[in-house]
């Protein structure tokens, strides 16, 4: 009896040690996936190496094999991981409240400037990709999928205002891209800042100011809270 017990024991324990150990392994993939972003930041895909890469992450050099192939394997994986993140955290909360385009539209402007999808590190590590991205298929693939999927939502998400309001006498797609404008712009601004420097609320009412020219009285202010409350 007193084997078989062992035996239970022991393999109840398996699946917890297992989940253990896959949660370590993730732990410090994601761990050198931040470290390599804060790379890109500071020296740009050509000059970032996976020595200043795991110096940033406190980790062995020997580790990154287990994770990655290659220096091109680690940086398409913070690329991803990226395009992922703005989709978790941008499109897919929008694409929610889509029903409600004012609503979805001012949550967009002000997810897009949230610092964090829109920090300075982040931000550049982005134009540091499209910058590669003529040379590299695979830094166009991602950088342009994210960018498609984003010109689509505004796009979809302007037309349905433009139905709503009755204001036939606008383009969707002139609407849509001059948004998309501003916030690049704004973007880009960010990316030669630091954080205590930047005004989020100026960056956000700057767009909103814009979608207020445009849709005059359908855009009053911040929106997010409302939003995120299911107001």
């Amino acid at each position: 009896m007193s084997q078989a017990r062992t035996a239970a024991r022991m393999a109840a324990a398996a699946p917890s040690a297992a989940a253990a150990d896959d949660a370590r392994r993730t732990r410090a993939r994601q761990r050198l996936i931040e470290a390599c972003i804060s790379a890109l930041h500071i020296y740009g895909p050509s000059r970032t190496t996976v020595s200043r890469v795991v110096a940033i992450a406190g980790l062995s050099p020997g580790i990154v094999r287990f994770y990655f192939n290659s220096k091109a394997a680690l940086l398409v994986a913070a690329l991803e991981y990226l395009a992922s993140e703005f989709g978790e955290r941008v499109l897919k909360p929008v694409t929610a409240l889509k029903h409600s385009p004012v609503v979805a539209l001012g949550l967009l402007v002000e997810l897009y400037l949230d610092p964090e999808i829109a920090s300075p590190r982040k931000v550049s590590v982005w134009y540091s990709f499209w910058g590669e991205a003529s040379s590299r298929q695979e830094y166009l693939d991602i950088c342009g999928g994210k960018d498609e999927d984003f010109a689509r939502l505004v796009r979809e998400l302007v037309g349905t205002l433009i139905a709503q309001t009755g204001a036939r006498h606008l383009d969707a797609d002139g609407v849509a891209l001059g948004l998309i404008g501003v916030l690049e712009v704004l973007w880009q601004g960010i990316a030669f800042q630091s954080e205590e420097n930047i005004d989020r609320r100026a960056l956000v009412a700057r767009a909103l100011a814009y979608l207020r020219s445009v849709f005059p009285g359908q855009f009053p202010g911040p929106v997010a809270q409302r939003a995120r409350r299911g107001r």
